[in-house]
């Protein structure tokens, strides 16, 4: 939701006050950005699925994931929200909503990323600590 609500009020400044964020012919680009995150979303669901836990993060952990984009990043499914924003904004040629993309990311790395660590740290202990010390946080 942090995301979706940066690219309505990203959309809504631009509405106001329309500044443009890329060069003629660079929506494909955005289109990329877009697909390349839904590709990684995708990664990640079917990767949760292979666990046999749930992604929704209100839901308890079942299993440490670590394979997929999950083998790359612990936050794959928030990088891919944020490449989505970007990619949304430079598509629509929106500055506001490529730039506003900081406010979500800084909401999940300094409030939510903490928090799920700590639940995980103290839920799997040493598997989730070895899983940390093979894998980064971001990319």
């Amino acid at each position: 939701l942090p995301f979706l609500a940066a690219m309505v009020v990203g959309a809504g400044l631009h509405h106001l006050r329309p500044i443009r964020v890329r060069p003629v012919g660079w929506a494909p680009l955005g289109i990329a950005i877009v697909l390349l995150a839904v590709l990684v979303l995708l990664s990640a669901m079917a990767a949760f699925r292979r666990k046999r836990t749930p992604l929704e993060p209100w839901k308890a952990t079942r299993a440490i994931v670590d394979d997929g984009p999950f083998a790359f990043s612990r936050n794959p499914v928030y990088i891919a929200f944020a490449m989505v924003e970007v990619g949304v904004g430079l598509w629509s040629d929106k500055l506001a909503v490529v730039a506003l993309v900081i406010v979500p990311v800084v909401l999940i790395a300094t409030m939510v990323v903490p928090r799920e660590e700590e639940y995980l740290r103290r839920k799997f202990g040493a598997e989730y600590l070895a899983y940390c010390a093979r894998v980064r946080r971001w990319v």
